[in-house]
């Protein structure tokens, strides 16, 4: 089973955080680059926005996703993931938490 196969699987927070790890090296040397791909991604992910620009659910070419904001919210969460391995943080229990501050009674 390639790596990819075993993530998207079963896509929790936690295996993709995993998968990133694997793929990113989280030193603490790479915290700021991580954040500044992170902001980078994030405007790219604006323009998409603005202009709309979605991927075909019909087509079945992996290229559909390419300049679309589709493409770059998975980058967004791939340098958030990645961000959150550098520091250590555990973004599903993070996330888990935050909500049960927020929400519950």
């Amino acid at each position: 089973m390639t790596k990819l196969k075993k993530v998207t699987k079963t896509p929790t927070i936690s295996n993709l955080q995993s998968f990133v790890d694997k793929q990113k090296s989280s030193k603490n040397k790479h915290r700021q680059k991580y954040f500044l791909k992170l902001i980078e991604e994030v405007g790219e992910l604006s323009e998409m926005l603005k202009d709309d620009q979605r991927m075909d659910p019909d087509s079945a070419k992996l290229k559909a996703i390419k300049h679309t904001m589709e493409e770059e919210m998975a980058d967004v969460l791939f340098y958030l993931l990645a961000l959150a391995n550098a520091w250590d943080v555990d973004l599903e229990t993070a996330f888990i938490h935050k909500v049960k501050y927020r929400y519950d009674d």
